[in-house]
């Protein structure tokens, strides 16, 4: 399956190239994909239970071992990185020696500390999130003309692909095998092997519980006090810790209100958001009317996956995103299922109040099925069709 993110432009860096994501996102896959271009190539997986407990020697022994068998071989690629500690003073030493390396790790927090202290300004990253749903679509063989006109059948055949989307989500293994034990077992091995062993986490069932609230009320915004209440803890302080580790191990993602002053931003409550739509309705409550959360969900990862630096404003209203590229607010963006006469000065008011906080962006308000253009700068469009075609 090819992903949205061309191999081809990283084959012939220079630098070092790190693919970070979620456990179970393809990123192996990836790796795979970009070994296609090279004619031998070295490889290791450092997720392999085998490898439980290896230094950075045996790394450096590894490579030794590689020059001896395998002589003028310089393209390595190295699987699940973090597992080895100390694994960056011997992929710098690799790298000043002439090889061309990928590396790829899902932990955020360890990456970015071990890169910015050992390797900066050698490495270009890529962050790597499970399938959005043009590549839901090229999975299930479908395929959207972004330019032209529509036929019924095909809008309907695409409305139709973005209900089973927003069920199913984007892990590539649960989409081969939609058993929902896949998505419930790759949740418990974040958990336990990514952070509570790591972080050596005693309040287990404290842990569990704060997870699973955030996944049953993603994108609602929330306090660190309430939530340390509803978990029973003391200390919000450990609480952002936790919070903090579900963020580096990519399950969760948290926004800020937008604020001129650092400061109130920080002092603001955040709003929460989960890796994928299936993982959530795996392991957390689901209610009848949970749908338009689940939307916004998906517009939330969608603007990850395309890089934007992204808050959200409460302000006289409150609109869901306020979308920021190359320092500059360029859309303000609503999400709900379905506008109706109840809910539709709310949502038009939250992003007026945001178009005109902000002049030059433009207004959207995403739903599931309706489309018409209000204004100039302010657009109804379906999300499918919004992520299909931009």
């Amino acid at each position: 399956m090819p992903r949205r993110i061309d191999p081809e432009q990283f084959r012939s860096r220079n630098r070092i190239v790190i693919i970070s994501g979620v456990r179970r996102s393809g990123k192996s896959t990836f790796i795979k994909q970009l070994s296609l271009g090279f004619p031998s190539f070295l490889y290791l997986n450092a997720d392999d239970d085998r490898l439980i407990g290896a230094t950075n020697d045996d790394l450096g022994s590894l490579l030794l071992i590689w020059e001896e068998l395998f002589p003028g071989v310089r393209t390595v690629f190295l699987d699940e990185i973090q597992n080895i500690p100390g694994w960056e003073r011997v992929v710098r030493r690799m790298h000043d020696e002439g090889y061309r390396i990928f590396l790829t790790g899902s932990n955020a927090q360890m990456l970015s500390k071990e890169l910015g202290t050992h390797l900066t300004g050698r490495y270009v990253r890529i962050e790597l999130y499970p399938f959005g749903f043009d590549e839901y679509c090229t999975f299930h063989q479908f395929t959207w003309n972004k330019t032209g006109i529509h036929t019924t059948i095909e809008s309907a055949a695409a409305l139709r692909l973005f209900y089973q989307f927003i069920e199913d989500g984007g892990f590539p293994e649960f989409l081969k095998d939609p058993d929902p034990e896949i998505l419930r077992r790759t949740f418990d091995d974040i958990l336990f092997r990514d952070i509570i062993a790591r972080y050596a986490i005693r309040e287990i069932k404290a842990f569990r519980l704060l997870c699973r609230y955030l996944y049953t009320n993603m994108t609602r915004e929330a306090s660190l006090t309430s939530l340390a209440s509803i978990v029973q803890m003391k200390s919000p302080v450990s609480l952002k810790n936790w919070i903090g580790y579900l963020e580096d191990s990519y399950l969760i993602g948290s926004l800020s209100p937008f604020e001129y002053s650092m400061k109130k931003q920080l002092s603001r409550n955040q709003k929460y958001y989960g890796i994928d739509t299936a993982l959530r309705n795996a392991v957390a409550f689901r209610f009848s009317d949970d749908y338009g959360l689940l939307l916004e969900n998906i517009v939330w990862l969608e603007l990850c996956r395309r890089g934007y630096e992204l808050y959200w404003l409460k302000g006289q209203y409150e609109c869901d995103f306020i979308v920021v590229e190359q320092g500059r607010v360029c859309m303000a963006i609503q999400v709900c299922w379905h506008l109706s006469d109840e809910n539709k000065k709310r949502e038009y008011d939250g992003v007026i109040e945001a178009y005109n906080m902000f002049p030059g962006s433009n207004g959207y308000i995403l739903t599931l099925h309706q489309e018409e253009q209000p204004a100039e700068n302010i657009r109804v469009m379906p999300v499918w069709k919004w992520i299909l075609e931009q």
